[in-house]
């Protein structure tokens, strides 16, 4: 039980760091837009600048359902539907902010022109494979889901015992 509460308080603190970087990043962004010393549309994009934010606050989502999870796991023990629910909320956030980045990688590139030939050019292939932690993230969601579903098949178990004499 002592690494889950580390669990815990590691994603209390990863809410807090993610929650600091788009404040961060709103600040950053409304600083860049007021800035009258250079023009930096062509720099960064006006879409991106939504795009970062939306990322932000789906990853947001799904750590605070990820921590509401393991807290419940924490005072209600391991198999209960709460939890369940908690874990099935973070899952789905975290898939699509997974199918976002790497949607929204695939549109910057073919955005910034960059096909020869049809086919992409070497900067922007390694910007592509840059984005494998998005891969990774997919891969985390669905482990997140295969979690909700052992625990699920507890919940049911454990309730199925507590009837039985």
């Amino acid at each position: 039980m002592s690494k889950i509460k580390i669990l815990n308080w590691i994603l209390k603190g990863l809410i807090l760091i993610t929650t600091l970087g788009i404040a961060f990043t709103l600040y950053l962004y409304s600083a860049i837009q007021h800035s009258h010393s250079a023009d930096y549309s062509k720099l960064i994009p006006v879409y991106y600048r939504y795009i970062v934010v939306v990322k932000g606050i789906l990853f947001l989502s799904s750590m605070i359902y990820l921590q509401g999870s393991v807290s419940s796991f924490i005072k209600h023990n391991f198999f209960n539907p709460k939890s369940v629910k908690y874990l099935k909320y973070s899952g789905v956030l975290l898939l699509v902010y997974s199918l976002a980045g790497i949607a929204f990688t695939i549109i910057f590139v073919l955005a910034n022109n960059s096909l020869k030939d049809g086919f992409p050019d070497m900067d922007s292939m390694a910007y592509l494979f840059k984005s494998n932690s998005h891969i990774a993230t997919l891969i985390i969601a669905i482990g997140i889901f295969i979690v909700a579903d052992i625990v699920k098949s507890g919940v049911t178990i454990k309730q199925e015992n507590e009837l039985t004499i």
